[in-house]
This record gives structure tokens, sequence and C-alpha cells, in this order.
């Protein structure tokens, strides 16, 4: 068999609309239009399995939800990793914010908070993408690739835009899976795999909830996944997939919480495909983790086998060792090779450079091809 490849999102944007972007000047319909199609055309010339738009009508991969969301009118500061703060004079080295982290201390950022009711505001922004991004796949040979779409969940929200309205935690995070709803049934509404992104139940450990316990983290990652399971609940499963991360920001990650301390509270999650950090330096150990706990029967596993915080190439043979290593413990049939996290998680932070990253995924696919004539 052939092991199938993707990634999880991100990808740099093209050098021309970066440029523009610095300029401050005006990207048309048809602007956006031709780079997605290029973006698109990439991703299928290397072979990828399943591929997107690498979310280039974005800033981020939150604040395109929260515009079609109403009640966001507070401020409040993005949070400041653990290992950062403690780290001053790492931390001095960087201005600004990587993603919806602040990196320094001394430099906080300011985001949108839930000061009033939440309420749907539309969805035609969210149809446009969709719209764009279908209509360049299908003016390519598609060579059998298919396409999925991402949508922060629930918690991540929480996570991010801190509640000033609703009483308590849970209930904040119970009105956003009611309104993401209707955003994942949507995206699956166009056949499209959907992929919903979890930071909040790794990476929150050692931001937000920095000051709670292990076992009080984890009753916040229950509660997460709980309203998240809701909200999917008429998004078909074997067309669903769950990105978990611990934060594609250049810190030591040295607070980064065990893999073996969440995985049975993330294996609870209803969408089939799991995508997990597995390559860089604090988490490509923990494919171990995989031979001592069960990993339920029914999903499959996207291990990260590319790194997107190191401009260093990976080996194809590297790729193939680390995907042969998780279809030695699970089966082939269930590992898709994937990439850690997403290359740009805003359009203006990108520590892999554009180049770079499309030699990282023709890496991967050439990888993915070495184990594959292995097994």
């Amino acid at each position: 068999m052939t092991i199938p490849t993707t990634h999880v999102g991100s990808l740099p944007r093209p050098p021309e609309m970066t440029a523009r972007q610095l300029r401050k000047e005006e990207i048309s319909p048809d602007d956006l239009r031709r780079w997605v199609r290029e973006v698109v055309e990439r991703q299928l010339e290397l072979g990828l399995s399943i591929i997107n738009d690498g979310e280039l009508g974005r800033a981020d991969y939150v604040s395109a939800t929260v515009r079609r969301i109403s009640g966001f009118d507070g401020t409040c500061f993005a949070p400041i990793p653990r290992d950062l703060e403690e780290m001053p004079e790492l931390s001095r080295r960087f201005t600004g914010r990587n993603g919806l982290i602040a990196l320094n201390p001394k430099a906080p950022i300011s985001l949108p908070a839930c000061s009033a009711e939440l309420a749907y505001a539309g969805e035609e922004s969210l149809r446009s993408e969709l719209d764009l991004l279908r209509g360049a796949f299908h003016e390519c040979p598609t060579a059998g690739s298919e396409l999925f779409f991402t949508a922060p969940s629930p918690g991540t929200l929480a996570l991010f835009l801190e509640n000033q309205h609703y009483p308590d935690y849970r209930r904040y995070v119970e009105k956003l899976g009611q309104l993401l709803r209707r955003e994942y049934e949507l995206i699956q509404s166009y056949g499209m795999f959907l992929q919903v992104d979890c930071p909040d139940l790794a990476m929150g450990r050692h931001t937000v909830h920095k000051g709670l316990s292990d076992a009080d983290f984890l009753r916040i990652v229950e509660t997460n996944v709980g309203v998240l399971n809701d909200a999917l609940g008429n998004v078909d499963p074997a067309r669903s997939r769950a990105h978990i991360c611990w934060g594609n920001y250049p810190g030591t990650h040295h607070y980064d919480v065990e893999l073996r301390t969440i995985f049975e509270s993330v294996m609870r999650l209803r969408p089939r495909f799991i995508s997990l950090e597995s390559s860089n330096h604090r988490h490509a150990h923990e494919w171990e983790v995989f031979r001592d706990l069960r990993f339920p029967a029914d999903k499959v596993l996207l291990p990260g086998v590319i790194d997107t915080r190191s401009n260093t190439m990976e080996h194809p043979d590297l790729i193939a060792q680390r995907l042969l290593a998780f279809a030695a413990i699970l089966g082939a049939e269930r590992v898709m090779g994937s990439t850690d996290c997403g290359f740009a998680s805003t359009a203006a932070a990108s520590a892999v450079s554009g180049e770079v990253a499309w030699l990282k995924l023709g890496a991967l696919t050439e990888g993915a091809r070495r184990a594959s004539r292995r097994l």
C-alpha cells in the first residue's frame, strides 16, 4: 500500500502577496483566486493526498471565524507561554507575536474578548473561502487528491479570547460550541474533510492554564473535548480530523505537557483522524507512547514527520523511518504522513521560509513513497 500524505493547514503566503500586504495595498478577489490556484497546483504537483488553500485568505486561524460571531467587543491580552515568560534573555529577542501568542512579556499583544452575548453574524465569508478552494481544485487535474478545510475548536477560541461576559468557563465554551456547529456542518456539506484545530488541548497547559495542576488542566480538557464532540454531532467522524499541538512558536517548550498525560482525553475526540506533533525536538520521542497506550481501533494517526519551526531539511529516509515506526505499531493503513503544525500560523509570521516549506513538503511525499516501498 501507499502511505498517504497531508499537512496541517497554513502555508507561507506567496512572495507577491506578502509584499503587497506589507505595503498595505489592496488585494482583489482575482488576486486571491490566482494565488489560491497556484498553492493548490503546487500541492498537487508534489503528490500530497489531502490538500487545502494554505489558509491564504486569513490573517490567522482564529480571526476569520471570530469575524462571523458578534459579541467580541472587549479587549484582552494574548497569552504568554510559560517557557518564554521564565526566559527573559530569550524572550527579549522577540518584539511581536507568533500567531496569537505574545513572545515577549514586555511587548503585550491585544486580542478581542467576549464582552456580550455571542451570536452568529453570518456565513458569507466562510462560503466565500470554501467556494474559492473548491473552484481552484476543480480547475486542476486532481489525480485522486481530496480537500480539507480548517476551523478552530470552541476551546481554542476560549483559549485566546477571554470571557468577560458568561458566568463561568463551561457556559462560555458551550455557547461557542453551539455557534461553531454551524461552521463545522457547512464545511462538511461542501464534501471536504473538516479539520478542527485544538491547541487548547495541549498548548493551553503552558499558556492560559499554566497556573493549574495537571489534574485541573485535564478537567478543562475534558470540558473542551465534550463540547467539541457535541458540536460535531452531525459531522461524519470518518470525514473529520483533529489537530492537537503545543504551539508553533520559537520557544524552548520545556513546559509542554506530556502526550501521555492528555492521551486518554484526546482519544475521546469524535474525529477519526488525529494529528499530533511527532518530529520536533520536544515530541519526537513520543512515538513510543503508542506502544504503551491503546490507540483506538477506529482512528487514523497523522503524525508530524516534518518540523515546521526549523529551516533544516529532513532527509526523506528519516521521514520514512518515522512513518515506519508508527506503521509497525499501528499498521500502515492507520498512518498518514503530515507536518507538526502549520507553516504560517499568521500571514505575517513564518519561522520557515516559503521556499523551504515547499522543499519540506516535497521531502514528505518522497519519504512516504520510500516508506511505502519498504512495507
